[in-house]
């Protein structure tokens, strides 16, 4: 399934039909587009696969972050999502709870932005999303996977997509992810389900 436009911004799923054990999957792979290019896929050719309702769960458990006015909590520098990361990174103070309450806050704003905390083992890019006025900054980092002797087809960067054009794609993503779920899990996933339903309804036009 293909949600938007490869050329701006666009985001793709598909599931496998089974797992080995032959139970009903809900893993599968995705992709999102970005002015042309998959910036999930790595080594030439492989798309990220994994766990796709553990995708699916982060984003509506996270969705006011994402559309929402969450700025980023430290009185530091930066216009990109990675500026603002790398210079709170720098911090260092001799007082403990001051540098407690700092890493807390980096990494809580970290928590609540970027994905990769879902991504059980797999290979995943490092993505993250925030609202600017009525953009949203999609940010991505994939030097760290070098180390690993993998190498993403787009390895650091970002964008900016319009609100309406990233709400549009990112709502017909959910509601047909979440259409197709519904049908693989099992009776207490499907409650889940419709929880996950219920936190997203406001997007829906």
């Amino acid at each position: 399934m293909f949600f938007g436009d490869k050329n701006d911004f666009a985001i793709e799923y598909g599931f496998e039909d089974h797992t080995a054990d032959g139970d009903d999957s809900v893993y599968g792979y995705m992709g999102i587009w970005i002015e042309g290019q998959d910036i999930c896929m790595y080594d030439g050719e492989y798309k990220f696969k994994g766990n796709l309702y553990l995708i699916v769960e982060w984003f509506c458990e996270k969705i006011e972050y994402i559309l929402g006015y969450d700025a980023f909590p430290l009185p530091v520098k930066g216009d990109t999502i990675l500026e603002l990361i790398e210079n709170a990174e720098e911090y260092d103070s001799e007082d403990d709870l001051e540098f407690d309450l700092w890493f807390s806050g980096n990494s809580r704003w970290i928590f609540n932005h970027f994905w990769l905390s879902v991504r059980e083992g797999n290979v995943m890019p490092g993505i993250y999303f925030r609202r600017l006025e009525n953009k949203i900054e999609i940010a991505w980092d994939n030097i760290f996977w070098e180390k690993y002797n993998i190498v993403f087809n787009s390895r650091r960067d970002f964008c900016l997509v319009s609100l309406d054009v990233f709400i549009t794609n990112f709502t017909d993503f959910l509601y047909s992810i979440l259409d197709e779920l519904s049908q693989r899990v099992n009776d207490y996933r499907k409650k889940e389900v419709e929880c996950m339903r219920k936190k997203i309804r406001i997007l829906k036009k």
